[in-house]
């Protein structure tokens, strides 16, 4: 069984895969996705794992390219859904508090209709909102 938790997180705490395509994509892209972090922050919180096949880390499954992002403008505190399967790990953040329900889940989301896939065990295998709103907020308030 395991236990799903939303935090803010020190930018410290977190790994992820930073990815040589992120430095290379579209110029358009990558920079719309700097000005909306720029203006709007972390809007939605990563989706990240610990104790499964990854130890002690808190471990980024969706939300690498915010990541980067992150980095690169300096932002310190990152929210995060984290799926812990270590039940002796303890997660250090603040407002730390569990999450029981596919509801809980999508009140943390701007757009409610996330993602939420299960394994046959009934635990969360993972949480994806549509790709398009996550990356390309004020280009999507301008399409509507």
């Amino acid at each position: 069984m395991t236990t799903l938790v939303y935090a803010k997180l020190p930018f410290s705490q977190i790994h992820y895969i930073e990815r040589p395509e992120f430095h290379n994509v579209e110029k358009v892209f990558k920079s719309r996705l700097l000005e909306s972090l720029k203006k709007h922050g972390i809007v939605d919180p990563l989706y990240a794992e610990v104790g499964n096949d990854y130890g002690k880390y808190i471990k980024i499954i969706v939300g690498n390219n915010r990541m980067a992002a992150a980095k690169i403008l300096g932002i310190k505190i990152i929210p995060v859904i984290v799926n812990i399967y270590d039940p002796t790990f303890k997660l250090e953040g603040t407002q730390c508090r569990e999450l029981k329900t596919d509801d809980e889940i999508r009140e943390l989301f701007t757009h409610k209709n996330v993602n939420i896939r299960r394994g046959s065990d009934g635990n969360i295998d993972t949480i994806m909102p549509p790709r398009y709103e996550l990356v390309y907020k004020d280009y999507e308030l301008q399409k509507k």
